[in-house]
């Protein structure tokens, strides 16, 4: 353990920390006073920046390359993570993928991919850090969507591993009360990487923000704001629960793509 690092300030552990939602919520945190360790797949450059993002808001950084579906590396990134920062307050379980469009794209192998990352990596993170959460008496934040919530027949492995997580998020609120709770995030349209071809189509992007009654898409900043407020003492009571974060969009959805 990091004397230096082992008291004061509380920690944060993501996963897909590096861009998109995982990195704004990294440097929100960073910003609110967490020190920070946060893994990544791929891309050292981008980690390099969001940990020198992180070190520039004065907090801590500590950060890894891990295959988010593979528990022995997630538990061993939890474990230096708690050695190198002294202790978890909170896990943002952020990791995810997309995969091919259409039920019948999918193969066998892209459908178990989809659900190791969006699903049994979710799981595997929380495990991982629960006798750090039981100990600071902290907050698990999964981050699903509302294609968890609503019907999407082109994505189904993506909306049937996100409904997984919500489901997940209420069984582990009960299992790991009361002293862990549990949350998850339902995010709509965000501007991430993941969404950047249609968000880069004027007329996708314009058809889509047709159904969102706030009248813009997300940003990455507005889903880690849920996840800074899942993890705070203004959410003690709240546990169980999934925060949508989509500007109003599945109150109307409509089924498919929309162009």
């Amino acid at each position: 353990m990091n004397p230096e690092r082992a008291v004061g300030s509380k920690v944060v552990l993501i996963t897909g920390g590096s861009r998109g939602i995982g990195r704004a919520t990294a440097l929100l945190f960073a910003r609110e006073g967490y020190d920070v360790a946060f893994s990544f797949h791929r891309g050292t450059d981008p980690a390099r920046a969001t940990a020198h993002a992180i070190e520039a808001c004065g907090r801590h950084a500590f950060y890894r390359p891990i295959d988010a579906a593979r528990a022995d590396e997630t538990a061993a990134f939890v474990t230096d993570a708690r050695d190198e920062l002294g202790r978890i307050d909170a896990v943002v379980a952020n990791a995810g993928i997309t995969g091919s469009l259409g039920w019948e794209g999918v193969s066998p192998e892209e459908w178990r991919s989809i659900f190791a990352t969006n699903l049994e990596g979710q799981y595997f993170a929380v495990r991982a850090a629960v006798p750090d959460l039981k100990r600071t008496r902290g907050a698990a934040i999964l981050v699903a969507s509302i294609a968890g919530l609503t019907a999407q027949p082109e994505e189904v492995a993506y909306a049937a591993a996100k409904a997984g997580t919500i489901s997940l998020a209420r069984s582990l609120a009960l299992a790991l009360a009361p002293e862990v709770r549990v949350n998850a995030i339902a995010p709509g349209w965000v501007r991430t990487d993941m969404t950047a071809g249609l968000y880069d189509e004027p007329q996708a992007r314009a058809a889509i923000v047709r159904g969102i009654p706030r009248g813009r898409w997300g940003e990455p900043e507005d889903v880690a704001a849920a996840a800074l407020f899942l993890a705070s003492d203004g959410a003690r009571f709240v546990t169980g629960e999934t925060l949508v974060v989509d500007g109003g969009n599945s109150l109307s959805w409509r089924i498919g793509r929309q162009r």
